[in-house]
C-alpha cells in the first residue's frame, strides 16, 4: 500500500484506528507528491490512500498525479470535514478519474472506519487472488512452452525419420510407372501423397496443408475410402466439409491444397478432379494447365511430373530466376530415378538446415512404350 500524505495527517489517523493489524496495511509506504509523481508508469496491483490537501498544495503537479494514479488498482481520498475545497475537488474530479473507489471526511464515526477497513480488506483479497492467478498462469505458460518445445522436437524427429526411411515410392500398374519422392519441411502441417488403384483407373491424391489437424482429418477420411471402389466426388465433398468444420472453429483459417488426378489405364486419359495450385508438367507438352474436370490424353513413353505447392514454394525461393520447364527440358533424357534425385538436389542446394522451408513432393507418371492402351 502507498499513502500520499505530506502532512502526516492521514498516516497518523490510520494508526490511531489500529489499521496496522490488517494484512493489507503491512509495510505502508508514505510518499510526498514529488516522489509519487516520479514513480514509473506501469501497472500496479495495489491501491492508494491520498490526503487530498497534499494535492491542493501543488496545483501544478495535478496532471502528473492523475497519470500515475491511473496505474493503481484504486484510490481512496481523505480530508477534513471543514475542508470544503478538498471535498469539491474530489467531487469534480470523480466524474473523470475512474480509479476513485472512495472519499471520506475526517473525523468520522467508528462505523465508517469499520466500513472503510472492510472495503480495503475486500480489495486486498481481490489483489491477492489476482496475484495467485498470475502465478498459476505464469507456471502454466512455462509448462505449455515445454509441451510445445517437446512437440516441436518430436515433429522434427518424425519428419527426419520419414524423410530418411520413406523418401521414395515406386509402383507399376498396367504399363504406367508411378513414383514419388518427399522431403520434409520445417513448417507445420505437411504434404501427403497416396495412390489408389481400381479395376480400370488410378487415382492420385496429393494433400498440402499447414495444419496438422486438417492433414490428420483428411488422412483419416482417406483411410475410410481405401480398400473399396474409390468415389472421388464423395471423398472431395467429405474433405470440404471437414475443412470447413475445422476452420470455422479457428480464428485464423488454414489454407489447404488438394489435388486429385484420375488416370484411365485403358485410354491414358488424365483428368483433374479438383482445383489445385500444384503444377503439372509433361516432358513432351510442357506445362499442363489442367483445371477441375479438364482432361488430357497421354502418349506412349510420355512422362508427366507433378510438383506440390511446397515444392514450388521452395523452388521459387532457391531458384527465382530458373524456370522448371526449362530445367526439365535440359534433363529430359535422364531416367526417372535420376531426374527425381536431381530435382531434390537442386531444391536443397545451399541450404544449411536439414529441412526445407516447407514439405515438398514430386510425383511422376511414365507411360511404357510397350503397354497395351487405347491411344
Amino acid at each position: 500500500m502507498i499513502i500520499l500524505d505530506e502532512r502526516n495527517f492521514l498516516h497518523k489517523e490510520l494508526e490511531s484506528k489500529g489499521f496496522e493489524v490488517f494484512d493489507f496495511y503491512d509495510n505502508p509506504q508514505v510518499l510526498s507528491l514529488k516522489a509519487f509523481n516520479s514513480l514509473e508508469l506501469k501497472r500496479r496491483g495495489e491501491f492508494l490512500l491520498i490526503d487530498t490537501q497534499t494535492l491542493l498544495n501543488h496545483p501544478g503537479e495535478l496532471e502528473s498525479f492523475k497519470s500515475v494514479m491511473n496505474t493503481f488498482m484504486g484510490a481512496v481520498f481523505f480530508h477534513e470535514q471543514s475542508n470544503q475545497k478538498a471535498q469539491e475537488w474530489v467531487k469534480d474530479e470523480g466524474a473523470f478519474l475512474t480509479k476513485i473507489i472512495g472519499e471520506y471526511s475526517l473525523p468520522m464515526p467508528q462505523l465508517t472506519w469499520t466500513i472503510l477497513s472492510n472495503q480495503l480488506q475486500f480489495f486486498w483479497g481481490l489483489i491477492e487472488d489476482q496475484k495467485k492467478l498470475q502465478k498459476h498462469m505464469a507456471q502454466f505458460s512455462l509448462e505449455l512452452d515445454q509441451v510445445l518445445q517437446n512437440a516441436e522436437f518430436e515433429m522434427v524427429r518424425a519428419k527426419k525419420v520419414h524423410d530418411t526411411l520413406v523418401p521414395r515410392r515406386s509402383e507399376e500398374i498396367k504399363g504406367v510407372h508411378f513414383s514419388n519422392k518427399y522431403a520434409a519441411g520445417e513448417g507445420g502441417g505437411g504434404e501427403f501423397y497416396d495412390l489408389l488403384p481400381s479395376t480400370s483407373k488410378v487415382h492420385q491424391i496429393l494433400i498440402s496443408s499447414q495444419s496438422y489437424l486438417i492433414s490428420s482429418a483428411i488422412l483419416g477420411l482417406l483411410g475410410q475410402y481405401r480398400g473399396k471402389e474409390f468415389n472421388p466426388q464423395a471423398f472431395l465433398k467429405d474433405v470440404e466439409n471437414e475443412i470447413e468444420t475445422i476452420n470455422n472453429a479457428k480464428k485464423k483459417k488454414s489454407a489447404v491444397d488438394l489435388l486429385i488426378l484420375e488416370l484411365d489405364l485403358g485410354t491414358l486419359t488424365l483428368t483433374a478432379l479438383s482445383e489445385s495450385k500444384s503444377e503439372i508438367y509433361s516432358q513432351v507438352k510442357g506445362r499442363l494447365a489442367l483445371k477441375k474436370d479438364q482432361s488430357i490424353q497421354l502418349a506412349k513413353d510420355e512422362k508427366v511430373i507433378v510438383f506440390s505447392t511446397g515444392f514450388i514454394f521452395n523452388w521459387n525461393e532457391g531458384h527465382p530466376e530458373r524456370n522448371i520447364s526449362d530445367f526439365l527440358k535440359v534433363e529430359e533424357n535422364k531416367p526417372s530415378g535420376e531426374l527425381m534425385s536431381e530435382l531434390f538436389f537442386q531444391l536443397k542446394e545451399g541450404k544449411e538446415s536439414q529441412f526445407l522451408k516447407k514439405d515438398a513432393t514430386v510425383v511422376m507418371m511414365e507411360v511404357s512404350r510397350h503397354g497395351i492402351h487405347k491411344v
